[in-house]
């Protein structure tokens, strides 16, 4: 027992299949604390004038920060770091499951995540949002753009707490939900610069020029504000992605 406990501590002598799985219980165990925070700051608002679905932007944070993860799994044995994909894919698959078996509106996920309280919300932005990251663990594993797009997670995350506390100045495009300058700008633009220095920098990447940040930032809250509906969790992604070499290739390093 006692040469068990000290190979789990001498993480260095771990094969990488064993690191790899410890990483996806840390990352197992820090999401299921989100949920649970997540149940606790929708109850504590519930009867109380505050940021309308703060909960669900926690949450929507939160989860932006599953990258910071990824610097831990070994990726020497070529396969095993796939376990980093398990918490977004099971929470994908959760989400089918809850919006299309269960459809229960007092389900604590529906409570949670769903904008108008039904069941189908969780197969709009969240299920968006899992399946954004889960092809960025598959695909774009330890890359710049994984932590670029992550970033701009973050501050779509945030755009919507501004936006409630500080918003007053409203737009809308004829296909997209109203949306307030405050929110694009101090929470999309601001949140996703200063969450793509801070993902660059823990996942020990090259950080990248301030002008091609700045860029991104922009790319970032134009697309989110101008997407269709609830759709914003797969358009600006997916813009961004579109957008990041061509940004390198007219702002050169």
């Amino acid at each position: 027992m006692s040469a068990f406990l000290e190979n789990i501590l001498d993480v260095e002598n771990l094969s990488p299949l064993s690191k790899n799985i410890l990483s996806s219980v840390a990352m197992a165990l820090y999401f299921k604390f989100v949920i649970e925070m997540t149940c606790f700051i929708r109850l504590k608002w519930a009867d109380r004038d505050g940021p309308t679905g703060l909960a669900r932007n926690f949450l929507h944070i939160c989860f932006s920060f599953l990258v910071l993860f990824w610097p831990y799994f070994d990726t020497s044995d070529g396969w095993s770091w796939k376990l980093s994909a398990i918490v977004p894919a099971v929470m994908f698959s959760r989400l089918v499951y809850k919006s299309i078996l269960v459809r229960d509106a007092y389900d604590a996920d529906v409570q949670n995540m769903s904008i108008s309280g039904s069941p189908t919300d969780l197969l709009l932005g969240p299920l968006l949002l899992a399946g954004v990251f889960v092809w960025l663990t598959l695909y774009q594993f330890m890359t710049e753009k994984a932590a670029i797009i992550a970033a701009m997670s973050f501050g779509d995350g945030c755009a919507p707490i501004f936006g409630s506390l500080y918003g007053r100045h409203f737009y809308s495009t004829p296909v997209s939900r109203v949306k307030t300058v405050e929110g694009s700008v101090v929470g999309v633009f601001l949140g996703t610069v200063t969450a793509c220095y801070f993902n660059l920098y823990a996942m020990g990447l090259p950080l990248l020029p301030l002008r091609m940040i700045l860029a991104y930032g922009g790319i970032a809250a134009v697309a989110e504000g101008t997407a269709p509906g609830n759709l914003d969790n797969l358009v600006a992604p997916l813009v961004l992605h579109l957008s990041i070499d061509r940004v390198k290739e007219l702002l050169p390093p």
